[in-house]
């Protein structure tokens, strides 16, 4: 009897023990080869698809009512998170591409499209987020326009060429200057032989962004990759392919925005295909709001949305603007955050992102970026970002100020006054003055404004943009 006891008792145990160590066995075997969706210590990779006029309402999302239909773009924002309150640096080209790049606002520095006659705007010390993004190991790569100039007075735009991409930050560039059909296509540092052709430059642009993520995705490469993608569209002149004609109900200018679109997803497709989708992280957003004229060549679409004004305006509708951010496994699909940001703050959320102390690695640079690194997190956290300069207006928490006068010159014009105040909380579309209401807000506000005017040094080259627009403005 005794026997038979210790018999089951010893078989128990082995039987025991060896379940055990199987079930060990699986368990480490299937933590070695399953990996997780999104590891959090793997630098994700960045795409950045910066547009060019693309007004808040162009894109079916937020605009149910848009008559251009938007199915790439409106699945980015389904598939992450959708900035409600984001806006440019500047509501005209330049000076928004000098902000999203350096975080230092164009309104501080005094950039704008017509310095760039004279120079650069990015000068050689100033840092760009394709700079910190090189020395946290990236691979930086630039297709599109560029728009900030280069050294050189010629029109022509003759090579080699200075002072452009590959002198702020990139490891490579391939697109054109600005937006005009003279101008040719750039690679690296010389110019192509061959005049732009507007028709087919857009799918140039893309078929070489697509390009780049192919070979990188295919590459094994241990670095990871930024791509500042800057198509032309729907900036004018609008001349969609022959396949996008008709394919909106806002005549060429919405069918632009298709073909925009239609690039987009082609950009998305080739992360997907090249398996790079499911650790990077995709940006989508304007460079300033749409031509306003555009709503009334037609009356069916608007597309500034319900905001006023629209490109190189100081109102909602010049530069308030679409920005989506997708990022699996970090920024919850679907959500939409109401938070104040501006594309100057992509700079600071980057070196959050990278524990990266900007007042200590980068004294002096990114001048207006705060992080909203949380809220891509968590879109539900509050975030009170310090009160905003944009091009002719002040904005602090919900209230704004126009001011008149010469912009980018601000108090030595004589023109320079407090215009009108706007409650965005309850006249998000700017159609009620009430600063007969509030005057008290509205001179603080202008005493902030003008008091940052003051206090900032306006770039050498703007100072000369500055002095020719003077002494035209002297002989009318």
């Amino acid at each position: 009897m005794g026997k038979n006891v210790k018999h089951d008792f010893s078989a128990s145990f082995k039987y025991f023990f060896s379940f055990k160590y199987s079930l060990f066995m699986i368990l480490l075997l299937a933590g070695l080869f399953v990996v997780p969706a999104n590891a959090s210590n793997e630098k994700p990779n960045i795409v950045f698809i910066y547009a060019d006029d693309l007004g808040y309402g162009d894109v079916g999302v937020p605009n149910p009512k848009s008559q251009i239909p938007t199915p790439n773009i409106d699945q980015l924002a389904r598939s992450g998170l959708r900035f409600t309150d984001a806006h440019s640096s500047h509501a005209t080209c330049t000076g928004s591409r000098y902000g999203l790049l350096t975080g230092t606002s164009s309104v501080r520095s005094g950039v704008r499209n017509t310095m760039l006659k004279y120079g650069p705007a990015i000068d050689p010390d100033e840092m760009t987020i394709a700079d910190l993004l090189k020395g946290q190991g990236y691979i930086t790569q630039m297709v599109g326009k560029w728009h900030l100039g280069f050294e050189t007075t010629d029109k022509t735009i003759s090579g080699p060429l200075k002072g452009g991409p590959l002198d702020c930050g990139f490891d490579y560039y391939y697109g054109s200057e600005g937006s005009s059909i003279e101008h040719a296509r750039i690679k690296g540092r010389s110019k192509e032989d061959l005049p732009i052709n507007m028709k087919t430059h857009n799918r140039v642009l893309c078929d070489d962004a697509v390009r780049v993520i192919t070979e990188y995705g295919s590459s094994n490469q241990d670095k990871k990759l930024f791509l500042y993608y800057a198509p032309h569209e729907p900036h004018n002149p609008h001349v969609p392919e022959s396949q996008f004609v008709g394919a909106s109900g806002a005549g060429a200018y919405g069918d632009y925005v298709v073909q925009l679109d239609h690039w987009v997803g082609r950009i998305v497709q080739a992360l997907k295909e090249s398996h790079l989708e499911e650790n990077t992280i995709v940006i989508f957003a304007s460079d300033n709001g749409a031509q306003t004229k555009f709503t009334e060549d037609y009356p069916d679409h608007s597309p500034n949305w319900i905001f006023s004004g629209g490109k190189a305006m100081p109102y909602e509708g010049g530069h308030r603007l679409p920005f989506i951010v997708r990022w699996p496994g970090v920024v919850p699909a679907s959500t939409v955050s109401k938070v104040l940001i501006n594309q100057t703050d992509f700079f600071a959320t980057l070196a959050d992102y990278f524990n990266i102390d900007l007042a200590k690695q980068y004294p002096g640079n990114a001048k207006d970026s705060y992080s909203f690194l949380p809220i891509l997190k968590n879109p539900t956290l509050s975030h009170q970002r310090p009160p905003m300069a944009v091009v002719g207006s002040y904005r602090k928490e919900n209230w704004k100020i126009i001011v008149g006068g010469n912009w980018s010159t601000g108090r030595d014009d004589g023109d320079f006054k407090l215009k009108e105040l706007y409650n965005l909380d309850n006249d998000i579309s700017e159609k009620n003055n009430v600063l007969g209401d509030f005057p008290k807000i509205g001179t603080s506000l202008f005493d902030e404004y003008s008091k940052f005017l003051s206090s900032r040094e306006l770039k050498p080259r703007a100072n000369q943009a500055n002095q020719r627009k003077r002494k035209q403005k002297s002989r009318r």
